[in-house]
């Protein structure tokens, strides 16, 4: 395992984590590194745990954020026949940022016959919160992934910020699998999300989840290639997502 911290010239934080399986057998090899200016927070990531089939991170923020001007990006690389899971200590708020912004990008890479569950926790888009946010996953065959994630427009009594995110699924010769995108502000139509301030999603990619599962009020989205979406819109961050869904999917990529 290495972390090895550096700074960059451009202004961005960025993380970067990747587990691969040796060849010769033996313990995973895990590989982690941040860099960033020394006025910027960045999300570091702390190994917990790792055997011969991969391997468990922490992604713990090392300062307060998003604050206007963080711009963060993560790297995620995991390896032909790996597993890796990513657990978030606490969730993320973006604040108020008065007239500036702020960005979170994602990058995932799956090898194939790899594995990734990564326990996201929600991000608060705080009211005067200005997020350009993306999420890419590149799959490749055989690999599986599950996913939850919780977005919350406004703290209680708030109305939301403004947000552009979007979601971009790519399978091997980065053939599309889902394209999702939202833009939502504080002037946006009450319809769009039906009055809801929480966005529950728990996503498998490469399996599908039981067709029997209870997934209560939320809608469930089969995808094309193997893959399961369940989403739940509501009003209350810790109900947008269910216990039960997430243990499914975790079991689903076992």
């Amino acid at each position: 395992m290495t972390l090895t911290p550096t700074r960059t010239r451009d202004g961005l934080s960025r993380t970067r984590v990747e587990v691969t399986r040796p060849a010769a057998g033996g313990r995973a090899s895990v590989s982690m590194d941040t860099d960033g200016p020394s006025d910027r927070p960045v999300i570091r990531p702390m190994l917990m745990a790792s055997d011969e089939a991969g391997a468990v991170v922490s992604l713990v923020p090392d300062g307060a954020l998003l604050l206007a001007g963080d711009a963060i990006t993560i790297e995620i690389t995991v390896g032909p026949g790996a597993r890796l899971e990513l657990v978030e200590p606490a969730g993320t708020v973006a604040y108020a940022m008065d007239g500036a912004s702020a960005s979170w990008h994602v990058a995932v890479d799956l090898a194939p016959a790899s594995t990734l569950v990564w326990a996201g926790e929600p991000f608060v888009v705080a009211e005067g919160a200005t997020v350009d946010r993306s999420t890419t996953i590149r799959c490749g065959t055989g690999a599986s992934m599950a996913w939850r994630e919780t977005l919350v427009l406004g703290r209680h009594g708030e109305r939301p910020g403004t947000l552009s995110q979007g979601l971009s699924v790519l399978g091997h010769g980065d053939v599309p699998l889902l394209r999702e995108d939202l833009e939502i502000g504080p002037a946006s139509h009450h319809l769009l999300l039906g009055g809801a301030r929480a966005v529950g999603s728990v996503l498998v990619l490469g399996r599908r989840l039981p067709v029997d599962l209870a997934h209560g009020s939320g809608t469930r989205l089969e995808l094309e290639a193997d893959g399961t979406m369940i989403r739940h819109l509501g009003l209350e961050a810790h109900r947008a997502t269910s216990a039960v869904t997430w243990a499914a999917a975790r079991r689903a990529v076992a």
